[in-house]
């Protein structure tokens, strides 16, 4: 009875392993047409599994078949839910300090400056992605502010508007200049500006493209000083290390900082093809004079970063 239960254990133990090497599951809250499932998941999941001959594959589950939205994204890797996840950090922004502190407004001009510095200082971020191993980080364009009703030219103009916000650094922001924070998925905001229940959205340009906001929205202040938001994709630890050493550097050389970098070039063509696609739907897109930023940054409570 004893050695039939020792050698249940082993069976066990090993069909586990096999489970995580002959399939990974990717979780993803994106739907498979949005820019990073086209130009990050997808190519990475097509370059390893064509590199490793079928031993081992990466299969996506887009539109957040195993599990909605992004909050729980982290959790669902840690946990094994899905071997890979593709994550926003500024969701459990207490977790990832390095991670999000690229996130504070005015700190970079754009999404590849910060993708950069990321690289530059990815033994750190490494280290507090602690039940995953990091695959790729990269960030998107800075913010705008996209309205319904009426544009925004002034701190003045926000007073009381109720603004959907993705983390603590952009709530302070849009506090500071009288404006509401909402906290809310990106997935939520078509629902959210169509009901009422906010009156704009501080986000990426590319949220056009994915999200058709030109359908529900009136203004887009483009140059309103704004933050870029951190992106991660990561594999559970024991995943990881139930891969070969040939598939786990199949598995490298299809991310990393190349697959990064490519990352945040497609989200400045996504955010250019964001606000054309919004001004062919009718969005007025308003550009503040250097006078109006300074208003703006005047109130910054992270002027001292600009």
């Amino acid at each position: 009875m004893k050695l039939t239960k020792l050698l249940g254990a082993v069976l066990a133990t090993f069909m586990g392993t096999q489970a995580f090497a002959d399939e990974l599951k990717l979780a993803s809250f994106v739907p498979p047409t949005h820019p990073m499932d086209r130009v990050v998941m997808t190519p990475m999941a097509e370059a390893f599994n064509a590199a490793t001959g079928g031993s081992s594959t990466i299969k996506i589950f887009p539109s957040g078949e195993l599990g909605k939205g992004p909050q729980q994204q982290y959790k669902r890797v840690a946990t094994g839910v899905a071997e890979i996840g593709f994550v926003l950090p500024a969701f459990t922004e207490q977790l990832f300090p390095v991670l999000t502190s690229y996130e504070t407004p005015g700190l970079y001009p754009d999404g590849a400056s910060a993708t950069a510095a990321m690289w530059a200082n990815i033994d750190a971020i490494k280290d507090e992605v602690k039940q995953a191993v990091p695959l790729a980080v990269w960030s998107n364009n800075p913010t705008i502010l996209i309205t319904k009703g009426k544009p925004v030219r002034y701190p003045a103009d926000l007073a009381g508007m109720k603004i959907r916000i993705a983390n603590s650094k952009t709530a302070a922001m849009i506090t500071a200049w009288g404006g509401v924070p909402v906290n809310m998925p990106p997935t939520e905001a078509y629902q959210a500006l169509s009901t009422g229940t906010v009156d704009g959205i501080y986000i990426d340009p590319a949220a056009f493209r994915a999200y058709n906001l030109q359908e529900v929205t009136d203004y887009a202040t483009v140059n309103i000083p704004g933050s870029v938001s951190s992106f991660l994709i990561a594999i559970n630890n024991e995943a990881y290390a139930a891969l070969t050493e040939a598939e786990q550097q199949s598995l490298m050389d299809a991310s990393g900082e190349v697959l990064s970098s490519k990352a945040a070039e497609a989200f400045l063509a996504a955010g250019e093809a964001g606000l054309k696609i919004a001004a062919e739907g009718g969005v007025e897109l308003v550009t503040l004079t250097d006078d109006e930023i300074a208003a703006f940054q005047s109130l910054s409570p992270f002027a001292a970063s600009n």
